[in-house]
């Protein structure tokens, strides 16, 4: 199994990836993980050489080299103790590392065998005596990856271009697509409290469901007719993960502090329209907006509330 989750931010990547983990119903003692950043190895991921300090009986120190196992290693290691039991490999972020450089000759073994009595084996072997030498399967160096191992991702389509992943490193993993789509459960929608927004240089205030927002503004920032930004810019319903029994004052805190710092920097910032904006004309830097939205003031532009109205009956 290789698969990667993919989404816009707060759609519950990680949560789909820890729901299918937990459904195999392996140990801990099984269960890898990593995150990719843009300083993350091949010799992070598979592992090094590294020094070893070590006292003489006379006093003095000596130093020698070890291979210090990565996760990979680690993991690779634990499948072939008992090829019969599921082991995970989790890899977060994985676009905001450098793929092609982390994997290296690892890629090969990325294929794997669709049928036969080696199916779910890679296809095809590398040939490395350091990570062989501790698998007491493996009896000589050629390394291949064994049913069992798996290997799950997640990629966060409003980072994808940190670094570009290509074509052929892409087609040896399966992809499963993470809506922006509120998740209910037996009805009611999940992490979905109310939220005021001050709909007038007055203080009118309308009470709105999260899930009624960041609806909006999804359909705000993604189509056409409005920002036209794309669907890599919108927001899922774990964006912000708002404290269950928090005061409205703290989910407010939430919200200054996460979403609008998120809709100016990548949002309005991003944004090449010179007549529709997702702010009020009167917000001119983001320590305006901050400040007027402590002050419950107004924040949001005449156009975008207009939205608003439309999405609750189900019009925009």
């Amino acid at each position: 199994m290789q698969i990667i989750y993919y989404g816009a931010p707060g759609t519950g990547k990680s949560y789909m990836v820890d729901e299918l983990v937990k459904a195999s119903g392996v140990g801990d003692d099984r269960i890898f993980r990593t995150t990719f950043h843009p300083e993350y190895t091949y010799n992070d991921f598979v592992g090094q050489l590294l020094p070893k300090v070590q006292r003489t009986t006379s006093g003095s120190t000596s130093i020698s080299y070890e291979f210090t196992k990565g996760v990979f290693t680690r993991a690779l290691e634990k499948a072939y103790e008992d090829t019969a039991k599921q082991v995970f490999l989790i890899i977060e972020e994985m676009s905001r590392g450098d793929c092609a450089g982390i994997f290296g000759d690892i890629f090969q073994l990325l294929d794997r065998e669709s049928q036969g009595i080696n199916k779910g084996y890679s296809k095809y072997f590398i040939n490395n005596d350091i990570i062989a030498k501790d698998i007491i399967a493996i009896t000589d160096d050629k390394i291949k990856l064994p049913p069992n191992f798996n290997i799950l991702g997640t990629v966060n389509t409003s980072d994808q271009n940190v670094f570009v992943m290509d074509t052929a490193f892409k087609r040896r993993f399966e992809w499963q697509y993470i809506s922006t789509k509120p998740v209910p459960v037996g009805g009611p929608y999940k992490n979905n409290i109310d939220i005021e927004v001050v709909l007038d240089n007055a203080g009118t205030k309308k009470t709105v469901k999260w899930v009624d927002l960041y609806g909006t503004l999804n359909k705000f920032i993604a189509d056409s007719r409005f920002l036209g930004l794309g669907e890599d810019k919108q927001l899922g319903q774990f964006f912000i993960e708002f404290q269950v029994g928090g005061t409205p004052s703290e989910h407010k805190n939430q919200v200054k502090n996460k979403l609008l710092h998120y809709l100016w920097s990548d949002i309005h910032k991003s944004s090449y329209s010179t007549e529709i904006s997702l702010f009020d004309s009167s917000i001119t830097s983001f320590s305006e907006l901050y400040d007027a939205y402590e002050d419950d003031k107004k924040v949001f532009s005449d156009k975008f509330l207009e939205c608003i109205e439309l999405w609750l009956r189900g019009s925009l």
